[in-house]
């Protein structure tokens, strides 16, 4: 699936200065190319949420995919002391992806850093009728293909079951990032992420999701 492999690029572009600074991947992830970004007007948001406006409507035949800052609210507003904030940027880069348009009708990609930690990934709204059990699978799949590649592969995954009987799923890779997945049923998102840094930020962000 393209569709997966295009949001690590995405997500990697908005990440490649701390993972650098970190030594910790050889990252390489190209620029934003996409300039397509459709608005909508987001849901009120929390007050400990980022306070971020939409792109502006993009004039694309048939392109209606929403930058939908809300959807960040799903995310704890930080970790510790480090905020999570909304990466418009990588939107850019993931709109230009054709399976993006056909199975995310909205998103928006959000980072947290912090000395050598890091989190960064995407919230993304399916389209009706997308999600199943297989679709997410080739998602998670992809999505750790494209994240370990940059850190020497696929090591381990796991399984930890959530409080609120979500299931987070977890892949480690050799070079020693991990990638979080973990799908709402609720908002009928999936929430992809991956993660550096020994207080291991993509796991606290999944733990603490408040959809």
């Amino acid at each position: 699936m393209r569709l997966a492999a295009a949001l690590v690029a995405a997500a990697l572009v908005a990440a490649m200065p701390v993972v650098a600074a970190c030594g910790s991947a050889d990252v390489s992830a190209p620029a934003a190319t996409a300039t397509i970004v459709a608005a909508r007007t987001p849901a009120p948001s929390a007050s400990a949420s980022p306070s971020i406006s939409p792109g502006p409507p993009s004039n694309g035949p048939g392109v209606d995919v929403v930058m939908d800052p809300a959807l960040i609210e799903i995310l704890p507003a930080a970790v510790g002391t480090a905020e999570v904030e909304i990466e418009p940027g990588s939107f850019s880069e993931a709109v230009g992806d054709p399976s993006f348009v056909a199975n995310v009708d909205a998103a928006a990609f959000a980072i947290v850093t912090e000395a050598d930690d890091l989190a960064s990934g995407v919230v993304a709204h399916l389209r009706p009728d997308v999600f199943s059990e297989a679709f997410f699978r080739d998602w998670r799949d992809s999505y750790d293909e494209g994240a370990c590649a940059q850190a020497d592969g696929v090591a381990a995954h796991a399984q930890v079951g959530l409080d609120d009987d979500r299931t987070m799923y977890v892949t480690t890779c050799a070079g020693g990032l991990r990638v979080y997945h973990a799908y709402v049923p609720e908002r009928e998102v999936v929430v992809s992420l991956f993660s550096l840094g020994e207080r291991r930020f993509g796991e606290q962000l999944v733990r603490g999701l408040r959809p």
